[in-house]
């Protein structure tokens, strides 16, 4: 295993914070500062300046990392090729996923893969896509899950699985009992919002504009972080809002909300899985990538 301190090390700078560094890696903070504070003491050097709240390497700082990161990536090299000489992935597997996959797909699919790889350690983090895809970019996550659009460089995308945008009504809403509505029709209903920075929001813009609706139009009467929040909101009569189908699913099949799609666009968007090209990937993560592209996974979710 690499040194504990060195991976608290890589960790700092990574997160460009203590605190952040303690919450990622499930420490206390002086936990984190002792381990760097061992460093500073086998090395007989400061590794990082202090100002106010500010932390920048020194030379001595830029040193290290540099041999840190050569370490951390001969430690994966070496934990993969054990693991495909004994034939068992194994290790840690940072996962990311936006919202709408984190609540509503993947808590189905991490079971079974579990089950499959029980030495493999699982961690799911759950944010906007903007969030994932940031820290995918600085490999602070192995794969991503994500709803919107991926632009940053140095990031590999491949299809995951199909959605598509629904608008969901309260189920005694006078447009519950049709199958469509025209997305002009939006105007004239509070309208419930996913918060910036969301793939949802991201893709719903993007089709009303392919359609023609200006999204000034709508009458947004609130923003909200999380579609849970969204669709309790909509299920207390507060207004009308557009969301994933697999987000809907329950409710409408409980018959506390109703869903229709759209007559001018099909509002079909892709799920995409996400990783960094030129992070080293371990045996755990090419594995469950395999998994989410197979047959096993699709039907799970089928079901």
């Amino acid at each position: 295993m690499l040194n504990d301190s060195i991976r608290v090390f890589l960790t700092v700078v990574d997160k460009k914070s203590f605190s952040k560094a303690a919450k990622a890696l499930f420490l206390t903070q002086p936990a984190v500062s002792f381990q760097i504070q061992m460093l500073e003491e086998y090395y007989g050097t400061r590794l990082f300046d202090r100002v106010s709240r500010n932390i920048t390497l020194t030379e001595a700082g830029h040193l290290l990392l540099k041999y840190a990161n050569q370490m951390s990536h001969l430690q994966s090299e070496l934990e993969r090729e054990m693991q495909e000489l004994t034939g068992t992935a194994k290790g840690r597997l940072m996962i990311g996923a936006s919202t709408t996959i984190g609540e509503y797909i993947i808590p189905y699919l991490l079971g079974t893969f579990k089950k499959n790889y029980p030495e493999v350690q699982l961690t799911l983090e759950v944010g906007n896509t903007e969030d994932i895809e940031t820290k995918i970019h600085d490999t602070s996550l192995d794969i991503g899950l994500v709803e919107g659009p991926v632009t940053t460089k140095d990031i590999e995308k491949e299809l995951f699985l199909k959605d598509q945008l629904v608008l969901i009504v309260p189920s005694d809403h006078p447009l519950a009992k049709k199958e469509k509505v025209s997305v002009f029709e939006l105007d004239k209903y509070p309208y419930i919002s996913r918060e910036k920075g969301s793939g949802t929001r991201i893709e719903t813009e993007k089709h009303m504009k392919k359609a023609g609706f200006s999204i000034n139009n709508l009458n947004v009467i609130m923003e909200l972080g999380s579609t849970s929040a969204i669709k309790a909101a909509v299920e207390s009569g507060l207004g009308v809002s557009i969301i994933s189908k697999w987000a809907a699913k329950e409710k409408v099949k409980l018959g506390k909300l109703a869903q229709l799609t759209f007559e001018e666009d099909s509002f079909v968007r892709e799920f995409n899985i996400i990783y960094h090209k030129k992070k080293f990937r371990t045996q755990a993560a090419d594995e469950f990538l395999n998994f989410l592209k197979s047959d096993e996974a699709l039907s799970l979710l089928e079901n």
